[in-house]
Order: structure tokens, then C-alpha cells, then sequence
């Protein structure tokens, strides 16, 4: 493991608390304190002294620390849940059923209603939404851009890094909103994005699964979806199910106009349907 314990320091109850974490190694991530007491049959209250004992404020401190020691790669992180499915003896499917079902309930708790209706106000009135996916972001700018255009809005997935950003942001105007995914930590192309809005004075939407960072302080609003746990491998479910929710809610603001276009969608399928088949 990667602590030194200061064994003659330590209780009876405490040696077997730093016992059993040695044991355990990154599989103690995954518990919550309460199991822990569970199974090492001792109270709340003792585990919660253990963690100042050892100089961390609490449970959650004591994992911060074996991350940013660990430095879990990818591989770890699945390697780590594929553990997690095995030792709990689920299935694939069941596993990611339970985990998705609380992401997408914690993402749910942390939305702010007003500042949601607030958003969906602004995308759906702004001249251009541009869209900053970096990364595993991708897929979901696509689906969101995909959708939005048939409602009539102009949108544009910005360059995911580089200087080529520049090519986009020259033409970007304080009647534009840019929406950006912010996951892990604020990329370099994030921080120019938010920075050149205090210039030009755009709107800016953030999604993010940081509860805590610099995003809080340059966005314009913030939106938190759970992605799972450091260590985990990251689901992109529960932010997909957050900009779907954006999506329905800028279609119904602009229902009128959002239906004329889906009529027209339609009308163009059936007098040209022949020619260009649609693909299933």
C-alpha cells in the first residue's frame, strides 16, 4: 500500500482499520464509510477518528490522496470495475443498470430548475450555439448538434484543440453562446473559450463532473453530471441524459417552429423517398 503507519500510535480498533486497508488495496475506493464500519464491526464514529488520526480531515480525503498517488491510468480504471462487477457478482448489465441509475439520480439532485429554464432561455434566443466536446465529449456534441439543427438553430461543434480554435472564436459574437463539456479538468482550449468571454461577453454553459473547480468561477452556468468515481470507468450516460434533457427542453420552448421543422423533415422523406431510401 502507500501509507506508513505509525503503528505504536495507532488503537487496537485502529491497527485493524489500517490493517484491513492494507489488504484491501484500491478495492477500499469503493467502500463507503458505513460499509467499512460494517465489516469491520466497529461504529461510524471510530472509523471517522481513524482518518484524523492519520492526518486526513475524512474518508473522502484518505481517497483523494490514494489517487493522486495511484495516478489510476484507464486500464486501472477498468480493470478496477471489471473487479467491482465480479466481486459483487452481478452481471455486466445489472452492474451498469445500478450505477447508472445513481449517476443519473445524483446528476438529478445537484440540477438547479431555474438555472436549467434559464439556459434552455438562452440557447434557444442566441444568434449561434457553438459546442466544445473535447474527448469522450464527442459523440454526445454530435447527438446535440444533430437534434438542434432540425429545430432551426445554428450550430457549430467548435475545433476540439489547438490553434485551429482560433479560426472559430474570431467570429464568435456576445449574441453567441458557447456550450461546453468540462469533464475531468479545465483543458487549455476551455480556459481561452471562458477567458474570451469576459472580452466579448458571450454566454457560456458548462456541463461538467467536477462538483468542485475552476469551471464555478468562469462559467456563466454550471451544470454537474456524475460520471462515477475517479477510479471508475467513466459512464457517459448520465451526461447524456442531461443534454437530452436540454434538448427536449429548447424543442418545447421552440415548439411551434421545432414542429414546422419536423414537418418539413417529413414532407422532404416522402417526395423523395424513392431516390433516397432512408437507412435503418
Amino acid at each position: 500500500m502507500i501509507f506508513n503507519w505509525d503503528v505504536p500510535e495507532l488503537t487496537s480498533s485502529q491497527k485493524r482499520i489500517a490493517d484491513f486497508i492494507e489488504k484491501s488495496g484500491e478495492r477500499i475506493l469503493y467502500y463507503s464509510e458505513t460499509e467499512l464500519a460494517n465489516e469491520l464491526r466497529v461504529s461510524n464514529a471510530t472509523i471517522s477518528r481513524f482518518w484524523r488520526k492519520i492526518g486526513y480531515e475524512n474518508f473522502k480525503a484518505f481517497k483523494a490522496a490514494i489517487l493522486e498517488k495511484e495516478q489510476l491510468s484507464p486500464q486501472k480504471k477498468l480493470k478496477n470495475s471489471l473487479e467491482q462487477i465480479q466481486n459483487q457478482q452481478l452481471s455486466i448489465h445489472e452492474h451498469l443498470l445500478a450505477i447508472s441509475n445513481n449517476q443519473i439520480l445524483n446528476t438529478l439532485e445537484e440540477l438547479d430548475s431555474e438555472q436549467f429554464k434559464e439556459a434552455i432561455t438562452l440557447m434557444s434566443n442566441c444568434r449561434k450555439l457553438y459546442i466544445h466536446a473535447p474527448a469522450s465529449a464527442e459523440g454526445i456534441a454530435v447527438l446535440m448538434k444533430h437534434r438542434l439543427d432540425r429545430f432551426g438553430l445554428d450550430i457549430e461543434i467548435l475545433q476540439k484543440n489547438g490553434q485551429e480554435l482560433f479560426e472559430s472564436l474570431m467570429h464568435i459574437q456576445k449574441e453567441d453562446v458557447i456550450f461546453l463539456f468540462g469533464f475531468v479538468a479545465m483543458t487549455p482550449e476551455a480556459f481561452v473559450l471562458l477567458d474570451y468571454a469576459k472580452r466579448v461577453n458571450y454566454k457560456t454553459i458548462i456541463i461538467t463532473d467536477l462538483l468542485i473547480s475552476d469551471f464555478q468561477d468562469e462559467g456563466d452556468y454550471i451544470f454537474y453530471t456524475n460520471r462515477g468515481e475517479l477510479w471508475e470507468f467513466h459512464s457517459m450516460i448520465a451526461p447524456t441524459f442531461l443534454v437530452e434533457n436540454f434538448i427536449l427542453g429548447i424543442g418545447q420552448y421552440l415548439e411551434q417552429q421545432s414542429l414546422r421543422n419536423l414537418e418539413k423533415l417529413s414532407e422532404l422523406r416522402k417526395i423523395y423517398k424513392e431516390i433516397l431510401p432512408r437507412k435503418h
